[in-house]
């Protein structure tokens, strides 16, 4: 997910749909606000979040590919944490940018209640 995060700014770099799709919005707007020259961008984006990712994809790239050199990654970021933004959302039926919010207010113990009953659903479905 980073190299085709970090392909946004490089215009060498054409990624497929399909990888562009594997990118939650919320994580998107969070590394384009790494960079202040992107934080408008960034901006743009959250308030305007029922537009498609790779809408919002080819906005940036074709902004800023080639202008700016470098945006870190946020570092806080996990798989493990993305998969609690999922379960949180499908739970209450929200955004995954509002369920990157719940997950902070929530108490630990619902928290992770929630996660458990979505982890095992999804472990029955596999098997």
């Amino acid at each position: 997910m980073f190299k085709t995060l970090t392909g946004a700014i490089d215009p060498k770099k054409k990624p497929t749909d399909d990888e562009i799709e594997k990118i939650p919005s919320y994580i998107f707007c969070k590394w384009l606000s790494g960079n202040p020259n992107s934080i408008m961008a960034a901006n743009a984006i959250n308030m305007y979040d029922a537009i498609p990712i790779q809408n919002q994809y080819w906005m940036v790239k074709n902004a800023f590919a080639g202008k700016i050199k470098f945006i870190p990654y946020p570092k806080n970021v996990s798989q493990d944490q993305l998969k609690k933004v999922e379960f949180i959302a499908k739970h209450f039926k929200i955004s995954e940018e509002k369920a990157a919010e719940y997950i902070d207010l929530m108490d630990i113990n619902e928290l992770n209640d929630i996660i458990n009953m979505y982890t095992e659903l999804e472990l029955k479905k596999k098997g």
